[in-house]
């Protein structure tokens, strides 16, 4: 259990989520035209009526659409594009939604990143291409840092460091190449796992106030905390493409259909100008630029049905 800690400047859990996030992108298209519709191969169709989302991108302090963050704004688009469909949030850490997943439950989860091993246990649809995670350290600490003469920190030896104290979330996912170098540290290893409610806001709280030393987190997390000053990110040597996230649903006929469903009622125009909006506002200027063809590239094919094969 996390301790208890001050809120630092308000965060905005609801977008961290985004910060959760999926396969690099290296020259890969991230969408293949195609039908977006049909039941999985020797099945019965499968019609949906409701559809629960499993939500850690909570924000009470917001109203309306935002207080359930990232998947109320995916509710309030659907009801409009995919009238007739009833949606309802229940609120489940990281872990304990793949676990649901994985089960084969009639749920979905908005954001989360992509990964081949996820896919085995759910469906896909793309809806996000965001920078990838970076170390959030406390500023003072920042020479203590292994790093390239890039000045991109080297995370194997930082993790072997039992010097430096880590704090991830357990059961998230930060992408296949961070993924590994983390599955890879030393089991004498200084990092400790948590499962907060509110998606990872807490652990940066907890830099803060020195009850840890790094993390590993979406650049535009310090921007949704009102950058605070005693906090910095750093990239990382080798983890440096941009890392895809979508909507999952669990891998069965419902699952399917359901995020056929979702998939169809995004693949316009108006879809993707909705996803891009909701992941420029949480972008620094430095970063809208750097990505924006690549950005451009994927809102493109966004606005497109995916082709989504059983």
């Amino acid at each position: 259990m996390l301790p208890a800690v001050n809120t630092l400047a308000p965060i905005r859990a609801c977008a961290v989520a985004l910060l959760p996030l999926a396969a690099s992108l290296a020259g890969v298209s991230a969408h293949a035209q195609g039908g977006a519709s049909g039941p999985v191969a020797g099945s019965t169709a499968v019609t949906v009526t409701t559809i629960t989302w499993l939500a850690s991108d909570h924000a009470p302090q917001m109203t309306g659409a935002d207080a359930s963050g990232v998947t109320g704004r995916v509710i309030s688009y659907l009801d409009k594009r995919w009238p007739g469909v009833r949606h309802e949030i229940v609120f489940a850490n990281a872990k304990r939604s793949w676990q649901m997943i994985e089960n084969g439950e009639p749920v979905c989860r908005a954001n989360v990143v992509r990964t081949p091993e996820r896919e085995r246990a759910a469906y896909f649809t793309n809806t996000q291409l965001t920078p990838p995670p970076q170390l959030i350290v406390r500023r003072e600490l920042l020479q203590r840092l292994p790093r390239n003469g890039a000045g991109e920190v080297l995370l194997p030896r930082l993790l072997a460091d039992t010097s430096m104290r880590g704090a991830l979330i357990d059961g998230r996912s930060y992408g296949p190449v961070l993924d590994d170098m983390l599955a890879a540290r030393p089991a004498d290893n200084a990092v400790s796992l948590y499962s907060p409610k509110d998606f990872g806001a807490r652990l940066l709280q907890m830099i803060s106030l020195g009850r840890a030393d790094y993390s590993v987190e979406l650049d535009m997390a310090l921007v949704m905390a009102g950058r605070p000053a005693d906090l910095v990110s750093v990239p990382i040597q080798g983890a440096s493409d941009l890392v895809m996230a979508g909507i999952a649903c669990s891998r069965t006929p419902w699952g399917l259909a359901a995020i056929r469903g979702i998939d169809k009622a995004y693949g316009r125009p108006e879809g993707a100008a909705s996803l891009r909006k909701g992941l420029m506002h949480w972008l620094t200027p430095e970063a809208r630029l750097h990505y924006a063809a690549r950005f451009d590239a994927f809102y493109r094919e966004r606005a497109r049905p995916s082709r989504i094969d059983p």
